[in-house]
C-alpha cells in the first residue's frame, strides 16, 4: 500500500470531505470513485495547484462533485461543512499550524487524516495538549522513507509517557511489522550518535549520552 491508498482507506464512509493542498487531486479522484463520500472541497493556497486538479478531475468527469476553493489552509472551510478534513504531505510543524489557525473547524469535524512528512512526533503531541483523540494511525515505507498516517478527532488522548510522542502507541499496540522495522531503524540512529558522543569523550556529552541510553531502553520495552 503507498501513501495514497494508505491515506484513503483511513477516511470512514461521508457526506464530504475536504482535502486541503489537493496537489493533482487524486486523493479526490480514489475518494470519490470508491464511494467514501460523496462530495469533495478540493483546496490549495497556489492557483497551479488547484488549476491542475480542477483541469485533472474534469477529464476523468468528477469536476461536478468537487468544490474548489483557493485559499489558505482550513480558513476557506465553514464550522461543520467537512465531515472529513485530509491534511497530507506537508511538514508536521505546518500542519499543526493549519490546524491551531482553525482549531473550530478541525474539532468540529469528524474526522482528521493528517500525513506529516516530518515531525510526526511534534504533531502528536500538539494533538494531544489540544484536545484531540488519536484514534489510529497507519505507517508506509515509500523507498528508504517511513510516513505516518494519523487519523484524529475531538477527544482526549492520555499517554503515560512521552515517548509516545516519538513513537506511535497505536503502531506499536498493533505490533504493526512496518512500524518494527522503523523503530530499529530509530534504535540504531541512537546508538550511531552515543557512539560518535563517546568518541568526542567530551564530559559534556554525558548527559546526552546517558538519555539517548535511557531512551533506548523505554523504546525496546515498547516492543517487548
Amino acid at each position: 500500500m503507498n501513501r495514497l491508498e494508505c491515506i484513503v482507506s483511513m477516511v470512514d464512509k461521508c457526506g464530504t470531505a475536504a482535502d486541503i493542498g489537493t496537489d493533482h487531486g487524486y486523493a479526490a479522484e480514489m475518494l470519490l470513485k470508491e464511494e467514501i463520500c460523496n462530495k469533495i472541497i478540493a483546496t490549495d493556497l497556489n492557483k497551479g495547484p488547484l488549476n491542475r486538479a480542477m483541469k485533472y478531475l474534469s477529464s476523468v468527469k468528477l469536476s461536478d462533485r468537487c468544490d474548489f476553493r483557493l485559499g489558505s489552509g482550513l480558513t476557506v472551510l465553514k464550522e461543520g461543512e467537512a465531515d472529513a478534513i485530509i491534511i497530507a504531505g506537508m511538514g508536521g510543524e505546518l500542519i499543526l499550524d493549519i490546524i491551531e489557525t482553525s482549531k473550530d473547524i478541525a474539532l468540529n469535524a469528524n474526522q482528521l487524516i493528517l500525513q506529516p512528512m516530518t515531525a510526526a512526533d511534534d504533531l502528536r503531541q500538539y494533538l494531544v495538549e489540544n484536545g484531540f483523540e488519536i484514534i489510529d494511525e497507519n505507517i508506509v515505507k515509500e523507498s528508504y522513507h517511513f510516513y505516518f498516517v494519523i487519523k484524529a478527532k475531538k477527544g482526549i488522548t492520555e499517554y503515560k509517557d512521552r515517548i509516545y510522542y516519538e513513537i506511535s502507541k497505536s503502531l506499536t499496540d498493533k505490533k504493526d511489522p512496518i512500524m518494527i522495522e522503523y523503530i530499529n531503524k530509530v534504535l540504531n540512529t541512537n546508538k550511531k550518535i552515543i557512539r560518535s558522543l563517546e568518541k568526542a569523550n567530551n564530559v559534556e556529552y554525558n548527559v546526552k549520552i546517558e538519555s539517548l541510553r535511557e531512551k533506548n531502553k523505554k523504546i525496546k520495552g515498547l516492543i517487548k
